[in-house]
């Protein structure tokens, strides 16, 4: 601690002329030091995540992360998108959640956000597949130093639907042809 390496309390970096650096440790600290994140009042961290077709991609567990900024990379891996009949062009979902220090879901997670004009099928597409991200990836592994950052803490996770569906591709949306006779819609 007195020897300020790797990092410099908040006091002896203001008064000493260092830089500013964003980590707190002192005498009753765990060894190192913790990384003390700051927020502007009232805002949340947004992950922003990018799901895939196809079956979730295994995590590696033998490697945790370290960084805010990998976790939303972390739960892409795990996020398998709607099928194309159950899909909408340029969807988007948000969850609001919190972690426990080892990575586990602190409560249930609540969805903030839906696209508006979506059917209510495709909502709850795009809502079980989330929840299902959530089961494959936690725990999330993530360092002991991360953990005590995050723990608590709220986090945003937005989910925007990447791929290009066209017209045709999905059953809902085949043009059935009226039978002769009839007035079209």
């Amino acid at each position: 601690m007195l020897s300020h390496h790797p990092c410099t309390p908040y006091f002896g970096s203001v008064f000493r002329g260092h830089p500013f650096t964003p980590y707190s440790c002192g005498v009753f600290s765990r060894p190192g030091c913790t990384p003390e994140l700051l927020f502007p009042l009232n805002q949340v961290p947004v992950l922003r995540v990018q799901g895939h077709a196809g079956p979730p991609e295994p995590l590696d567990r033998d490697r945790p992360v370290d960084r805010i900024n990998e976790l939303g990379p972390l739960l892409s891996k795990c996020l398998e998108l709607p099928p194309d009949d159950e899909a909408q062009v340029g969807m988007q979902l948000s969850l609001k959640l919190a972690f426990k220090r080892d990575g586990e879901l602190l409560a249930d997670p609540r969805f903030t956000y839906a696209t508006r004009d979506a059917p209510e099928k495709v909502k709850a597409a795009y809502q079980a597949a989330a929840l299902d991200m959530l089961k494959h990836c936690t725990p999330l592994p993530i360092t002991d130093k991360l953990g005590g950052a995050i723990a608590g803490r709220p986090f945003v996770v937005a989910i925007k639907e990447p791929r290009d569906l066209k017209a045709g591709d999905r059953p809902d949306d085949a043009v059935v042809p009226a039978p002769p006779g009839e007035p079209k819609p």
